[in-house]
């Protein structure tokens, strides 16, 4: 419960029994609709305040207290000399906007950058930012005024056309909206996180959308799809190309929320002087909308640096004022450009999608704004609404003026004809307020039409003035019957609206800057396609890191497989050979295997990458083997009627002496990084030994203890999914299994080293072959096994391979 003072309305006796004053008492109300009470007056504060434009002149309440103190308080048309960041800023914080100032400056910044908006509201000297993702200078630096454009904003304010309130401390009044003459939510776009809402619109082409409201008037039942006639899509500043078919494109104008598919613009370098013979060059020129060069230009060196696509050599920045964003990108000669931009359009932000979400603040029947997510129908409709009230009030407010001048022309003639009559009563008079009375009393004028008399200059009733006068009041009349016509007619209205919209449109012509294509144009991914054959070796260390390395030569060269750099204390556990076209397999100790493309392996002559960071691997769990799909060392897979399951298998052996095989045609395609099960583990169990089953028919498998067992390896339960396996040896209380060692010639013999540190040998002559489930050969009394020696790793002559 929260409690609530409120006071109270009766009289309180004290302990003396007199009446006491009104006192305080504390009510208790439920915590949670106070809560929600509370909550709703900060959510709506936020999305009519703050975060969502006024569908009719489509801006924030920040972007109109700035525009408005640029245009009313401090003038700054376009043809005026610029005034510092500063102090448009702090009159906006100052007067109307009682935020933070870098609020606002943000908000100013946006009015002003050309790559953020399709016709820009603020024309900024000096550093406003840039493309590349550059902030723009501090407030004291820079300066502004407004563009040609944004005074159709605000022009018509002079008329009265658009309601007043006052500011937040009530000293001066503010538009509530401004007059806007074009629909400028639709032709620059917004972006607002309210609460529990967004909106997200997307600039328009100015002509497009002139075109489409021209229609509208005249087709007040037009359809989405109709309209989308006029306006074929976003235009965005930075251009790009739509790849979103017309179909879907018009479902999101349906809707008013979608994905519209953005890719960046690109060509071959046709320039003699720029080409060189090792390489060609594809100038990108335009990138979507909202994404920074300069990001872009990271994203892309790092795909050079790692060399996830090999055909691309190089990228460099070239854009300047003269030839605009030119992005090079350097490939090799024989490489294919439309692969290597479909990799890009895959990996980068050369594509991407724009999320539309057109949600605006909308008027209800009482004229109260409330968010409401309109189709492109809905929001032409609603500002049209909007334009036709304005220009009414503006006629209305001409008219008023106009009646006013008229009334006091006709005073002027009226006096003229009686003009030495009325000169002689003002001289007679005892000032202003008599000859007042005297004139009015002598001629039919009223209290107005007599005190513009008498404030107008005695030269100007003279005879030649007087034509003029009338010449005014019969302009002035004219006037006056042409707008009581249009008043008369909401026709002639509209036709006023019409105009008035084709004019701004031929004032500002535009081309558009987005191109549009098809989905038809995004091809499938094929990872494979962007990959070049090489052969390579992955090596994995004991403590799971992984890299990638060319050749290793044998005894004698620079690349020796005993001089590849490893952590301190790491040692090499396998290396994998392969192609960077096939996988490899990493076997971990917990039961879960990790496919990965080799060419996803960072190449390095250091300590390469952990696998943790390609792969979720559990805690504590580490590498036990990792094993090759190139064909060239892993035989295919291969099954038959008497044998379903296909070979090659793979040997699993755990520390509780479990042991199984599995099918390696499980494990050949990429994982995820949760990986695949390929054993299911007892408690307090874990895997010690993975290896491939090729020509290996026994194996021994070796205990702490000392104890070794000879078994064969069919004797290893053949599993088509992860299982717990068969009992391969039977273990003494505390003895676990070190690992195991596949036999495969007569002359291989398992070696250790005790736990004395002295060397042992064990052969197959005389340790017979024997059944699973046995305890094993006690091979000594008096130590234990402390690590089993494998058998070198054999590292693969590629020399000899690629000769073959």
């Amino acid at each position: 419960m929260a409690k609530r003072k409120s006071a109270s309305n009766g009289e309180e006796k004290n302990t003396n029994g007199h009446a006491s004053v009104e006192t305080d008492r504390i009510e208790y109300v439920p915590i949670s609709e106070v809560t929600r009470r509370r909550y709703l007056n900060y959510a709506m504060s936020v999305i009519t305040s703050r975060a969502l434009p006024d569908v009719r002149d489509g801006l924030k309440p920040v972007q109109r207290r700035i525009l408005y103190v640029m245009y009313h308080d401090l003038r700054l048309m376009a043809n005026a000399k610029p005034r510092k960041c500063a102090k448009i800023c702090g009159d906006t914080t100052g007067n109307y906007h009682p935020h933070g100032d870098s609020s606002v400056y943000d908000a100013l910044v946006r009015l002003a950058q050309d790559f953020n908006l399709r016709n820009p509201l603020v024309n900024g000297q000096g550093n406003f930012g840039s493309i590349m993702g550059l902030p723009a200078a501090a407030a004291r630096y820079t300066e502004a005024r407004l563009t040609g454009i944004a005074e159709h904003l605000m022009n018509e304010l002079r008329y009265q056309t658009v309601e007043m309130r006052p500011n937040y401390d009530g000293t001066r009044e503010e538009p509530v909206v401004l007059p806007a003459r074009f629909p400028n939510l639709l032709v620059n776009g917004v972006h607002g996180i309210a609460v529990g809402m967004a909106t997200n619109i997307p600039p328009h082409n100015l002509g497009e959308v002139v075109k489409a409201c021209t229609h509208l008037i005249h087709h007040p039942d037009a359809t989405v799809a109709q309209l989308m006639k006029y306006i074929k899509g976003p235009d965005f500043p930075l251009g790009g190309r739509i790849v979103t078919d017309k179909r879907s494109l018009t479902t999101v104008y349906k809707e008013g929320r979608g994905p519209i598919k953005i890719r960046g613009e690109w060509k071959i370098d046709t320039d003699k002087r720029a080409k060189t013979k090792n390489t060609q060059r594809l100038i990108v020129y335009s990138v979507p909308y909202g994404v920074e060069t300069g990001s872009l230009l990271s994203e892309i060196g790092g795909i050079v640096e790692t060399r996830k696509l090999p055909q691309l050599m190089d990228v460099a920045d070239e854009t300047d004022d003269k030839n605009g964003l030119k992005i090079v990108l350097d490939i090799k000669p024989d490489a294919d450009p439309e692969t290597v931009m479909a990799f890009l359009y895959k990996h980068t932000h050369l594509e991407q999608n724009f999320s539309v979400n057109m949600t605006c603040l909308v008027p209800d029947d009482s004229d109260v704004l409330v968010p409401q997510r309109c189709d492109l129908r809905e929001m032409l409709q609603f500002f049209l609404d909007f334009r036709f009230i304005t220009v009414r009030r503006r006629f209305e407010y001409q008219l008023e003026q106009l009646e006013r001048r008229i009334h006091i022309l006709e005073g002027f003639e009226i006096i003229f004809n009686g003009l030495d009559k009325a000169l002689k009563l003002i001289r007679a008079s005892n000032g202003k307020q008599d000859a007042a009375k005297k004139l009015m009393a002598n001629f039919p004028l009223d209290e107005i039409q007599t005190m513009a008399i008498l404030e107008l200059q005695l030269y100007r009733i003279s005879k030649l003035e007087i034509n003029t006068i009338r010449e005014e009041l019969e302009e002035k009349q004219a006037e006056a019957a042409r707008i009581r016509r249009i008043l008369a007619s909401d026709k002639r209205l509209w036709k006023v609206v019409e105009t008035e919209l084709k004019e701004l449109g031929e004032e500002f012509p535009e081309k558009r800057q987005t191109k549009l294509g098809s989905s038809d144009e995004i091809t499938e991914f094929d990872p494979q396609a962007y990959i070049v054959r090489e052969n390579t070796n992955v090596v994995v260390t004991r403590e799971g890191w992984i890299k990638r390395v060319g050749r290793l030569k044998t005894k004698g060269e620079t690349r020796e497989l005993d001089k590849t750099r490893v952590r301190e204390g790491d040692s090499v556990l396998d290396v994998a050979p392969g192609s960077t076209l096939d996988h490899v397999v990493f076997f971990s100790s917990d039961g879960v295997a990790y496919t990965l493309p080799i060419e996803q392996v960072p190449v390095s002559s250091g300590y390469g990458e952990p696998l943790s960071k390609h792969a979720r691997m559990g805690d504590g769990a580490s590498l036990v083997a990792a094993i090759t799909t190139d064909a060239r060392f892993t035989p295919e897979d291969k099954a038959t009627r008497k044998q379903p399951i296909p070979t090659p298998h793979v040997l699993i052996v755990t520390e509780k002496g479990q042991i199984m095989r599995i099918s390696f045609s499980l494990f050949r395609t990429a994982s995820t990084k949760a990986g695949r099960k390929y054993c299911r583990l007892g408690k307090d169990d874990r895997v010690v030994y993975a290896g491939l089953v090729e020509d290996a028919e026994t194996m021994f498998i070796a205990t702490r203890d000392a104890r070794v067992l000879h078994c064969e390896i069919e004797e290893a339960a053949l599993l088509s999914n992860p299982g717990k396996g068969v009992k391969g040896i039977k273990l003494e209380k505390g003895d676990t299994v070190m690992g195991a060692l596949q036999l495969t010639r007569p002359s291989d013999c398992l070696r250790v080293i005790n736990t004395g540190g002295k060397k042992m040998t064990f052969g197959q002559m005389k340790y017979g072959v024997t059944s699973r489930g046995g305890k094993g050969v006690k091979t000594s009394q008096r130590s234990g096994f402390a690590e089993i020696l494998y058998p070198p790793i054999e590292v693969v002559d590629w020399d000899e391979i690629e000769d073959e």
